[in-house]
């Protein structure tokens, strides 16, 4: 079983070949890395080109930002099971072989996910998070799971390349959220997952990286959210207005119109909200006894 791994990088020499010597060192399967630079100005590339005899592909050269290097990378990939690792980020020992049993005893299943391990910029120990989700209803119940701290934190997920295939590219017109609509769209497609119980990557926190905008990740869920539903994705019609109106109370309330407009006049334009467990909690149970 071949695993293929991609980091799209860019400016990341302060940590690149941590990242770079946790994927090579990894033992006990076939494995094909993939590594492309946004043509970086800090000595990124020098760096990489250091362990360029150990790659199947390096490159340097400007392009559309993240999910359009994923996208050229995995284009190149020929591995039956895919990962990308941030050039910040560390695998643990022992991940792609432990990940590749996984695969091999659930030949049905087309995705494996694990834990994290956050770390600082240092490498210090933050704690640990794991993911919940199972089904397509998981993955678009972003209150419960997203902002219920149970979402998948994207290099612990691997997944194989027949699921790619079927599914299609990250949608480039996402930049900090093409992960989320990736896996809507796995499960939409029927994708099986399997869980591991240990942690499989070091994440690491800190000012810089582009998960630390969390109101514009937000958005961008919010968004692919709102375009799934919109297309009546197969969780039946209640399921549907439930997360239909959760969605837009959410929107509403992270938005300056919560400002401008007094909440009483805001439910009166929509009564659909009424459906949101959220909005029924702030009105009080006591009303819907």
């Amino acid at each position: 079983m071949k695993v293929s791994i991609v980091t799209a990088c860019r400016n990341a020499a302060a940590t690149v070949e941590e990242t770079l010597r946790s994927v090579l060192g990894q033992t006990g399967v076939e494995l094909e890395y993939l590594v492309l630079d946004g043509a970086s100005t800090d000595g990124t590339t020098e760096i990489i080109r250091r362990c360029e005899p150990q790659l199947a592909h390096f490159s340097s050269a400007p392009d559309r930002g993240q999910t359009d290097a994923l996208n050229q990378g995995f284009a190149r990939a020929t591995g039956d099971i895919l990962g990308f690792l941030n050039a910040d980020d560390v695998m643990l020992p022992g991940t792609l072989q432990t990940v590749c049993e996984r695969f091999a005893a659930a030949p049905a299943c087309e995705i494996v996910y694990g834990g994290v391990e956050w770390i600082d910029f240092a490498g210090q120990s933050l704690g640990f998070h794991h993911g919940e989700i199972e089904s397509l209803d998981d993955i678009l119940d972003i209150f419960r799971v997203w902002w219920g701290k149970k979402q998948w934190v994207q290099p612990e997920v691997f997944f194989r390349r027949a699921l790619l295939d079927r599914v299609g590219p990250f949608d480039e017109r996402y930049h900090l959220a093409f992960d989320y609509d990736f896996w809507v769209r796995c499960f939409l497609a029927g994708a099986r997952v399997a869980r591991l119980p240990a942690p499989l990557i070091r994440f690491r926190r800190h000012a810089a990286q582009k998960s630390t905008q969390y109101e514009l990740a937000a958005a961008e869920v919010r968004a692919i959210l709102g375009e799934h539903l919109a297309a009546r994705p197969p969780i039946g019609a209640w399921r549907r207005r439930v997360l239909g109106a959760q969605l837009s109370y959410d929107c509403y309330q992270s938005s300056q119109e919560a400002q401008r407009l007094p909440f009483a006049a805001a439910l009166l334009r929509n009564p659909g909200w009424l459906f949101s467990p959220a909005l029924r909690e702030r009105l009080g149970a006591s009303y819907f006894k």
